[in-house]
């Protein structure tokens, strides 16, 4: 009679692949784990990619009602000199929301928060004699549209949410894939770490040490268009449209909200254009006056307080984040002289 075999001795389908794909999972994280310790050591760290919908999840917790929310607006040289452990340090009783957007401008995001009656805090904006002119509106409004259509993109709120946990915790990412790769292939040695981190709350820290300030300073002035000479003509035409923020700033004053316009530290070559193009007299000095008068504004230039000016902007544009608690400390200072924190 023929011998049969019973299913408790057939082999089970698929347990060899299972064991195949067990061993390439560990196989995987012993390699991604190595290389992760070996890209710490060599300078790298998480960041997050910064993106529409990083910004609407900190949007989001600006209008929540307090009036002790500080939404941080404006471009670059905020973002790199905020220090959110200082604030949180030094003004425990208040949070900061950064909102600031790298290469542009903020009169679109404050105009925004002027729209939402959720929003009671202080808008802390950090701007230069152009941005708030009607020409810059719009150059944040892909982040404000993100914010308003997230209820429409929830695939794309969740997948930034998922990225922010992985990315700010895993420093694989910040080596940057194929561009790594690529100047691995090209040059046979790998890429020095980014200069500037972005972390979770879309803070960032800038390390002028981990890049060539040479470089960065000339990329700077480069930029700068041919400075003209202003006149009281000019000065007087930009007055007139850059006020047109003043009912959006009032508004934000009507719920008991408060607007601060902060001139943040310029330097060197890069001082010296601002003052030659626009001159604080003209420009910064009238509006302050208009808007403190009309809507109890605050305007804080950074040339009135030492503790501001005498701060060092490697690239003439920005303070390097080492220098940030030091400048947070100063603002909050500042602020508090004003009445607007306590």
């Amino acid at each position: 009679m023929p011998s049969s075999t019973s299913s408790s001795e057939r082999p089970v389908p698929g347990g060899a692949w299972g064991a195949t794909w067990l061993a390439t999972l560990a196989l995987v994280a012993v390699i991604g784990g190595g290389l992760e310790l070996w890209l710490r050591g060599r300078g790298y760290r998480p960041s997050v990619k910064d993106d529409e919908y990083a910004w609407a999840w900190q949007r989001a917790r600006a209008g929540d009602g307090s009036p002790r929310t500080v939404a941080v607006l404006g471009a670059s040289r905020i973002l790199l000199a905020f220090d959110a452990a200082t604030f949180a340090r030094d003004a425990p009783a208040y949070k900061a929301v950064q909102l600031a957007v790298d290469g542009t401008t903020p009169a679109g995001s404050l105009i925004d928060l002027a729209g939402d009656p959720a929003f009671r805090g202080i808008a802390l904006v950090d701007t230069t004699e152009s941005g708030i002119l009607v020409g810059n509106y719009a150059r944040q409004d892909a982040y404000v549209t993100a914010y308003h259509r997230r209820f429409r993109a929830p695939g794309a709120m969740a997948e930034r949410w998922l990225a922010t946990a992985v990315q700010s915790r895993v420093a694989l990412p910040s080596a940057g894939g194929m561009r790594a790769l690529g100047a691995l292939w090209q040059h046979a040695v790998w890429p020095p770490p980014p200069y500037v981190t972005t972390f979770a709350d879309r803070t960032q820290f800038a390390d002028f040490s981990l890049t060539s300030i040479a470089e960065r300073r000339r990329a700077q002035l480069d930029r700068l268009p041919p400075a003209g000479t202003a006149s009281a003509a000019d000065a007087a035409a930009w007055l007139e449209e850059a006020l047109r923020i003043e009912p959006h700033v009032a508004a934000i004053r009507a719920r008991g909200g408060q607007v601060v316009l902060l001139r943040m530290p310029t330097c060197d070559e890069r001082w010296q254009f601002d003052e030659t193009t626009t001159p604080r007299a003209l420009y910064w000095d009238r509006l302050a006056a208009r808007l403190t008068t009309r809507t109890g504004a605050v305007a804080i230039h950074f040339r009135d307080y030492p503790e501001l000016a005498s701060l060092p902007c490697p690239d003439t544009s920005h303070i390097d984040s080492r220098d940030g608690p030091r400048f947070t400390h100063a603002l909050i200072d500042i602020l508090k002289r004003f009445g607007i924190l306590r």
